[in-house]
C-alpha cells in the first residue's frame, strides 16, 4: 500500500500537467483602440468606457474560443471597432448622452486573427477579415438574459460558427 501511493501521486500529476497543456487560449491584442470608430462612451470618461469595452470583449472571445479544440489556440488582432448605435450629443438626458440605437447604426469590426494546433506551431487557419451585421435589430436575441454588447457579440458568434467551426470539423 505504501508503494502505491507514490505511484498514484505521480499518474495524478502526470495527468493532471497534461490536462493543463491541453486547455484552449486565446490571445487578442488591441491594435491602437484609441483610434477605433466607435468606442464612445455615453456617460463616464473614454478611457474607463474603453477598457470595459476591451474587457467585454476579451471574455466574448475567451467564450468562443472555449468552443475551439483542446489544446488549440486563437491569435486575434483587434485593428477597429464600431458599436451598435451611435452616441451624439445632440441626444441628451440630464446632460449625459446617450447612445441611440437604429438599424442605420449596425456594428462592425476589423480584425485578423491566427488559429493554431495544439502544438502551437501549425497555422489551421489565418485571415484578415471584416465583418458587420446589418440586420442586427432583426436577428440578435435580446431579451431577459441580455448583456451589454448583445449585438457585437452575436455578430462574433456568427462569425465564429460560420467560419471557424466548418474548419474544424474532422473529415
Amino acid at each position: 500500500m505504501k508503494t502505491m501511493l507514490p505511484i498514484l501521486l505521480g499518474v495524478l500529476l502526470t495527468t493532471n500537467a497534461w490536462a493543463s497543456q491541453q486547455t484552449t487560449t486565446v490571445k487578442v491584442n488591441w491594435q491602437n483602440p484609441e483610434k477605433y470608430s466607435d468606442i464612445r462612451p455615453s456617460s463616464g470618461t473614454k478611457k474607463a468606457y474603453q477598457k470595459r469595452v476591451i474587457s467585454a470583449f476579451d471574455k466574448i472571445w475567451t467564450d468562443l474560443a472555449a468552443k475551439l479544440p483542446a489544446g488549440h489556440s486563437l491569435l486575434v488582432t483587434v485593428k477597429d471597432l464600431d458599436l451598435a448605435g451611435d452616441v451624439n450629443p445632440m441626444y441628451r438626458i440630464d446632460h449625459s448622452d446617450i447612445r441611440v440605437v437604429k438599424e442605420i447604426y449596425f456594428p462592425r469590426m476589423t480584425f485578423d486573427y491566427q488559429l493554431l494546433d495544439s502544438t502551437g506551431r501549425l497555422v489551421l487557419a489565418e485571415q484578415d477579415v471584416k465583418i458587420k451585421d446589418m440586420g442586427f435589430m432583426n436577428s440578435s436575441p435580446i431579451g431577459l438574459g441580455s448583456t451589454e454588447f448583445v449585438y457585437e457579440k452575436q455578430m462574433l458568434k456568427n462569425w465564429f460558427q460560420k467560419t471557424l467551426t466548418p474548419k474544424l470539423a474532422k473529415p
